[in-house]
């Protein structure tokens, strides 16, 4: 069996910038591919995640709380009717719960640097949730039941407080098993 830390491909396929170029791929499939190439792109996310873990760049915790928790927050949206996903209502739809654990990988590793700085994390979440929401808008893949700027500025509020909480919460998940070593 090929060692992850020593194996130059496995480094590349585990790097920040595959990391990157991955996660947008898996965006553009999930919201633009939703339900016709689900397929293919949820098995390929597992993989992908499957790697990471391998290669050991990123822990089982540090995704599970940002899937949890991503996954927690369009649900309310969904079932309060702020969100609309066709065939879904009021749940969310296996593509977005892919799309959370797609997100979550770059979190440890293609964002990391914005967890140094939690007041850039904070703007990040503030215009980068939205930015997102909105081009899925225009894709169609989801409606909102409240205006555009109302539902817009609860995206902006809501992401610009759990973005830098989930950077906390990956520093605290990694000095506890770096202590546990």
């Amino acid at each position: 069996m090929m060692d992850a830390n020593n194996s130059l491909p496995m480094k590349w396929l585990c790097s920040t910038p595959v990391n990157v170029v991955v996660n947008n791929l898996f965006w553009a499939g999930c919201v633009i591919g939703r339900y016709e190439l689900l397929w293919l792109v949820a098995p390929a996310v597992l993989c992908y995640v499957a790697l990471l873990l391998y290669c050991g760049v990123v822990r089982p915790g540090q995704l599970l709380v940002p899937v949890a928790a991503g996954v927690l927050v369009d649900s309310v949206f969904t079932a309060s009717g702020i969100f609309q996903f066709e065939h879904h209502a009021p749940i969310l739809p296996l593509w977005m719960w892919t799309l959370w654990l797609a997100f979550a990988t770059t979190l440890p590793l293609s964002l990391r640097l914005l967890g140094r700085h939690r007041f850039l994390a904070a703007v990040t979440g503030a215009l980068g949730f939205p930015f997102s929401y909105y081009l899925g808008f225009q894709l169609d893949a989801v409606r909102f039941g409240l205006s555009l700027p109302v539902t817009m500025m609860l995206v902006a509020l809501t992401w610009a407080v759990l973005l830098p909480l989930f950077f906390k919460w990956i520093d605290s998940y990694q000095e506890t098993a770096n202590e546990a070593i």
